[in-house]
């Protein structure tokens, strides 16, 4: 295989990440340098073309299935060489897939960090490699990273707010009401930041709207469903739930339904219902009219995204951006049939 010049391509790549500050998990800048080693950077083939690795935290949930779609999909586009992983939930793996890919050669890496503070000794010997390293919907706690893409949780947990508050003033005529808050994992980036919004949202904007019970549900459809069920025997009356997650909501409405509270939208005893990601069971359930709405994020337009900031670093030269929030949007029964849904698109739907 011939290959191009080395030592250009070396500094140029140096150059780019110097410029690049480190994110962590929720977007900050550290201070790791991006090569101590001195290692030259994996030079590009003959041809153009690049070897670059994918690091999967789990393939258990839709939305890591996408986002590793997205990648696939950017991928064979450009017509480059994928080394796809998954780490099963494993962060001791996930470190050692990504010093396999390493030494088998790859020249940029897009990680779905398992934790944001175990991937950092891969994220420093790709560092030390001079190997750029793009993290999607987790970041990390120290290393350098090229780029970091997420969705604004803090954002989308606004916006469940507002959903909620609205469809309170159309029942009672004024902002008020029984609120139950079903967490996702706590210690995570995602769960901190949309409670963060949710409750910032609610008790600045609607400081009648009432909290009567605030649990994790850890993103997990069957905790979810358990702990829905005992918040329902202590209070007799919910107005609406808001979710973490879609598993948290889709596990809220069947707990709703087996204990016989379940109500359609426009009855007068509904409990509102909103999540965020937009899953198919959250699509299907929406369209069903067992949950009101889903915020969705664009995990596969995000995976496609990270590769073209490869190519943009390393082919085209260019400085790309060290982070970036994806979009997101509101999906209930109005538009469900009529936009581009992830879930939709998702392979094997």
């Amino acid at each position: 295989m011939k290959k191009i010049a080395g030592t250009m391509l070396a500094m140029a790549l140096f150059a780019s990440l110097a410029a690049c500050g480190s994110n962590q998990g929720a977007g900050n800048t550290g201070s790791t340098p991006a090569n101590t080693s001195g290692t030259a950077a994996p030079e590009a083939k003959s041809d153009g073309k690049l070897k670059i690795g994918m690091s999967n935290s789990v393939l258990s949930i839709d939305f890591f299935v996408a986002l590793k779609q997205g990648v696939e999909q950017g991928a064979a586009k450009n017509g480059f060489e994928l080394i796809n992983t998954n780490a099963n939930g494993d962060a001791a793996k996930q470190v050692a897939d990504i010093e396999d890919m390493i030494q088998k050669g790859v020249q940029a890496i897009i990680v779905n960090p398992q934790d944001v503070d175990a991937i950092v000794p891969a994220v420093e010997k790709a560092n030390q490699a001079n190997i750029p390293v793009i993290a999607l919907d987790r970041g990390a706690s120290a290393g350098k990273l090229l780029s970091f893409l997420e969705t604004d949780n803090v954002e989308m947990g606004r916006k469940a707010a507002d959903y909620i508050a609205e469809k309170l003033k159309e029942k009672y005529g004024d902002y008020k009401g029984n609120v139950v808050e079903l967490q996702g994992l706590l210690g995570t980036t995602a769960a901190r930041d949309r409670g963060k919004g949710f409750n910032a949202q609610i008790e600045g904007k609607y400081p009648n709207i009432k909290i009567i019970a605030r649990q994790a549900a850890d993103f997990n459809q069957e905790k979810a469903l358990n702990v829905m069920t005992n918040i329902m025997q202590a209070n007799p009356q919910i107005d609406a739930v808001f979710g973490h997650n879609d598993d948290n909501t889709v596990g809220a409405a069947n707990a709703i339904d087996q204990a016989g509270r379940f109500k359609p939208i426009g009855d007068k005893d509904h409990i509102v219902i909103i999540g965020i990601d937009g899953t198919r069971q959250a699509v299907q359930a929406i369209k069903d009219g067992r949950i009101d709405g889903t915020i969705s994020q664009v995990p596969i337009e995000m995976g496609e995204m990270a590769v073209d900031y490869v190519k943009q670093a390393l082919l085209d030269k260019k400085q790309v951006e060290e982070h970036t929030f994806t979009r997101n949007f509101l999906v209930t029964k109005d538009n469900v049939d009529k936009e581009k849904l992830w879930a939709s698109e998702l392979k094997g739907n």
